[in-house]
């Protein structure tokens, strides 16, 4: 299990989610597929990752679980390709010849 938070930024294009944060600590651990992942946030209801965070998430395992509780204890669950449909991804690049 890897750990991420939120780094807000006064210039908000520059802060990074959490979900961001928990992708480079287990990167630079040394892993590169994820089967889930746990968002929760102080908000009433779930709050799903954001379309960056689920970019990113995509290239790690397009079919991880995504399960995300907010502070009130309700919790929703989606498969990341449910959320992300048509994503673009590494096999979308092209191979220079």
């Amino acid at each position: 299990m890897y750990r991420g938070a939120n780094i807000e930024n006064a210039s908000y294009p520059l802060s990074v989610c959490a979900e961001r944060n928990a992708v480079a600590a287990a990167v630079l651990a040394g892993h590169r597929r994820f089967k889930a992942i746990a968002v929760v946030g102080d908000s009433q209801d779930p709050t799903a990752p954001c379309g960056g965070c689920r970019q990113v998430l995509h290239e790690f395992g397009p079919q991880m679980l995504v399960v995300c509780e907010g502070s009130g204890g309700r919790r929703a669950e989606w498969v990341l390709s449910a959320i992300l449909p048509h994503a673009f991804g590494p096999a979308d690049l092209l191979e220079e010849s």
